[in-house]
């Protein structure tokens, strides 16, 4: 029987205020979650990623360089989520922009079995705050950000959503609703980015 599960996810360091809980299907892969993850967190999606849980590492399948661990890397696309031997409240670290990286704590809270006829509502947001990351920014930089924003009350920090023009970056401005109307389009999106063979 499939499982939905569940996972509290939060930027490193901003895990109090930046932060999703979000239910997705074991049926998924490993890379689902991943896309999940950047499309409620409002990346925009353009670096490589991976997820570390215990000793395996997740990639995205695009290779850069040699590895040379001990241990191969896993392709996140052909890892499914119940292949997986979670635990109720393990944790993953899942690294994104390896340049300017964002660190996202993953934690497993359970699951529970799907209900019939439920099976096209996931992923799906149920808890949050916090607006979002901001893609070239390390977690730390954001931090900084958000200290700033607290400290003065409103926020002076602009950027750019891709080739838009630029808006007013508050944390605080965080809308569950519009993040789960946007939320199936945006994984759709940049699935095809990751996985759509040049």
């Amino acid at each position: 029987m499939t499982k939905v599960l569940t996972f509290e996810v939060g930027i490193n360091g901003l895990e109090d205020k930046i932060w999703r809980k979000i239910e997705i299907t074991d049926s998924k892969t490993v890379a689902d979650l991943a896309y999940t993850v950047l499309a409620s967190f409002d990346s925009l999606a353009y670096h490589l990623y991976y997820i570390k849980y215990k000793n395996i590492t997740y990639n995205c399948g695009i290779c850069i360089e040699e590895d040379r661990s001990k241990i191969p890397p896993i392709n996140a696309v052909k890892a499914k989520l119940s292949s997986v031997a979670l635990k109720e409240n393990d944790t993953m670290e899942m690294d994104y922009d390896m340049g300017s990286t964002t660190t996202f704590k993953i934690k497993y809270l359970g699951y529970r079995n799907l209900e019939k006829g439920h099976g096209n509502h996931y992923p799906y947001v149920i808890a949050g705050a916090g607006r979002g990351m901001l893609d070239d920014l390390c977690d730390f930089e954001l931090k900084e950000i958000v200290d700033d924003i607290d400290k003065k009350g409103y926020s002076k920090h602009d950027f750019t959503p891709g080739y838009e023009r630029p808006i007013k970056y508050d944390y605080r401005d965080f809308d569950i609703k519009r993040n789960n109307i946007l939320l199936k389009g945006l994984v759709s999106e940049i699935k095809d980015g990751y996985e759509t063979k040049h």
